[in-house]
């Protein structure tokens, strides 16, 4: 390809990069005046705590967001496997030995710091998943090297984060798995029949987690829960324009989880119903633009990386709003980049950076 031709190529890629480092810069900054409007009125709290701390994490995660963006991602193929037992076994690890927390063991300790594994977890799986379909290339259609390959690492993710037990994150692993298989060309039929015959285990499961069937029955009751009765009151109080950053005082101990999981309500109380939209406008503009690029990348490592970066971040984002307004049964996830959790405020721009240095070298390599 000649010099010209390359360059006139880059261009309008490096456009929608720009968008999307826009839409990320700008959840990144309300997630820092969120984490300040919340936590730095909760009793024994201040504002200048708050952001210290949320400030803090955001450094470690535009560190681990520079690292992802630069890294040579045939370093990054050719350890994939590695990367996967590493997530894999920090998973089970917390299955098995990670201390309890509302009756589950998803949380890995070291010293006096603590975090979620599943976070990453996901990450690493995306990264095999994509080096396996561009390994299985033409082959992808056959029943072995295409639907058995692909399919075992995302099998083997969610049995571990079944044993915690987080059955949403397992669910979530398979989806971002069963979607970048299908657009590979992994043939339907054959996720038919494995959802056909795994249908018993999953209806057994959810009966078994007696958690899970409370959630199912909470949501089909009714009344809303109390999490999310509380949630739809904080963003009904916001109107259109909100209250004013700051001014909202559901997340003061009436909105559980208001730094967290319900954090999209607070923004509804004191940013109001625009405010809302523009968070999921700024979503939707992430989502535009990384399946704009999968559109435009040739090479299948980084095509299938991007695609599944930009499933994980939109995904988790969906059920966070989709929860927080009462449409799915209670999940606790975080809200990607407004959230105040650290782990996946790293994992989310750390697929924001892969995103953009798959486009990048797609673009030299071609």
């Amino acid at each position: 390809m000649s010099r010209t031709a390359v360059r006139s190529e880059a261009l309008p890629r490096q456009r929608e990069l720009d968008w999307l480092m826009a839409a990320v810069l700008c959840l990144c900054c309300l997630g820092l005046v969120m984490a300040v409007s919340v936590q730095g009125f909760q009793p024994g709290g201040t504002a200048r705590v708050a952001l210290q701390q949320q400030s803090v994490k955001l450094l470690i995660a535009l560190v681990a967001f520079l690292v992802c963006a630069l890294v040579p991602l045939g370093l990054l193929k050719r350890y994939a496997w590695g990367f996967f037992f590493l997530g894999a076994g920090l998973v089970y690890g917390a299955a098995a030995f990670g201390p309890a927390w509302n009756g589950a063991h998803r949380w890995v300790s070291v010293a006096r710091y603590s975090f979620q594994p599943v976070d990453l977890a996901r990450l690493a799986l995306i990264v095999i998943t994509a080096a396996l379909i561009a390994r299985s290339g033409q082959r992808i259609k056959e029943f072995r090297e295409g639907f058995v390959a692909v399919l075992i690492p995302g099998a083997i993710m969610a049995c571990g984060l079944a044993m915690q037990p987080d059955l949403g994150n397992a669910a979530i692993c398979l989806t971002l798995v069963v979607c970048m298989s299908l657009v590979a060309g992994v043939a339907l039929r054959w996720f038919s029949v494995a959802l056909l015959l795994l249908s018993p285990l999953l209806v057994g499961a959810v009966l078994v987690r007696g958690y899970a069937m409370g959630r199912i029955s909470a949501f089909l009751s009714s009344e809303p829960p109390y999490q999310v009765a509380q949630s739809l009151t904080a963003m009904g109080s916001g109107g259109l324009t909100g209250q004013g950053l700051g001014a909202g005082w559901m997340k003061m101990g009436f909105v559980p989880e208001a730094h967290n999981d319900f954090v999209f309500a607070v923004i509804g109380e004191e940013l109001g119903f625009f405010g809302l939209v523009l968070v999921l406008g700024l979503y939707s503009l992430i989502g535009y633009v990384g399946l704009r690029l999968v559109l435009q990348i040739r090479d299948p490592f980084c095509r299938f990386l991007v695609l599944g970066c930009t499933m994980a971040v939109c995904i988790q984002a969906l059920i966070n709003m989709l929860v927080t307004t009462g449409m799915v049964p209670a999940k606790g996830i975080d809200l990607p980049m407004v959230s105040s959790g650290g782990t996946n405020l790293l994992s989310s721009l750390a697929a924001i950076g892969l995103i953009g240095n798959a486009a990048r070298t797609d673009r030299l390599t071609w």
